[in-house]
């Protein structure tokens, strides 16, 4: 048996990179699947990849900023299985622009997916696990913009600093309820988001993986041991934490200045 044998969980952004990875770390460790995306293509794929570990996947092609989605989403979750136990905000996009050139409608559709809609979700599984009177899990994607200034990124850093401080809102709200509201901070990992600005120029590898002490950028596996740790009876005293998985960049101050010199930090030795 599993860590999360019979756990219902909804992941949104479950089409493709960070949100299918957990989903199907979730699905591995017994949980049944609720697949949340814009895109139902991906979500019969992942579902079909899901189905292998013998577990339901349940398919909701919705917008996560959307009120009426969110509710419909699950409503349905409910329908099929009675339950919500564990939610999993990976749906979010990337903006990047210089702020004085940031137009609103960018600004409000970064805020719109990547903060209110992980607010939608929150609040609507959030009632059926008060309901359900046995506890639950709660964890959000948030990113080092959350931490830390980083340029070009205005609507993207206030979107995941905004989902960092209401984590850390709802775990001091809902912990009467033993509802666990946790973040992962990702660092940089490669997904087809992530791609799109490194062929575009606006990440460069090589140079990302000098700044980060582990070598390397991260993959949409790395995130699936920290968020089956945070959806498992193993982080049952862990509530509106962050936990940061992004290979020692956070940490790395020092290297960096070397590395953007041109100083081979082996000559300081």
């Amino acid at each position: 048996m599993g860590l999360l044998t019979g756990k219902v969980a909804i992941v949104t952004g479950a089409g493709r990179g960070i949100g299918a990875a957990i989903a199907k770390g979730l699905a591995r460790e017994g949980a049944h699947i609720v697949l949340v995306s814009r895109t139902r293509a991906q979500l019969e794929e992942q579902a079909g990849l899901i189905a292998e570990y013998g577990v339901e996947a349940l398919i909701a092609e919705a917008d996560v900023a959307s009120e009426a989605d969110v509710k419909r989403v699950v409503q349905e979750t409910v329908g099929r299985f009675g339950a919500v136990d564990i939610l999993v905000n990976a749906a979010g996009i990337s903006m990047v622009s210089q702020s004085e050139a940031l137009t609103l409608e960018n600004w409000n559709r970064c805020l719109d997916i990547n903060l209110t809609g992980t607010f939608l979700m929150c609040r609507e599984a959030g009632k059926v696990m008060i309901e359900q009177g046995r506890g639950g899990k709660i964890v959000n994607i948030t990113s080092l913009v959350a931490h830390t200034g980083i340029q070009q990124r205005a609507a993207y850093a206030a979107s995941k600093g905004g989902v960092k401080q209401l984590t850390e809102t709802l775990a001091a709200e809902w912990g009467r309820y033993k509802i666990n509201v946790n973040n992962i901070s990702p660092g940089y990992i490669i997904t087809e988001m992530v791609q799109k600005l490194i062929e575009k120029g606006i990440h460069q590898p090589d140079k990302m993986a000098r700044r980060t002490p582990l070598g390397r950028m991260g993959e949409p596996e790395d995130l699936v041991g920290p968020a089956i740790f945070l959806c498992s009876p193993m982080s049952d005293f862990v509530t509106g934490h962050t936990l940061v998985v992004d290979g020692g960049w956070l940490a790395n101050g020092h290297l960096d200045l070397h590395c953007q010199a041109g100083i081979d930090p082996e000559k300081l030795k």
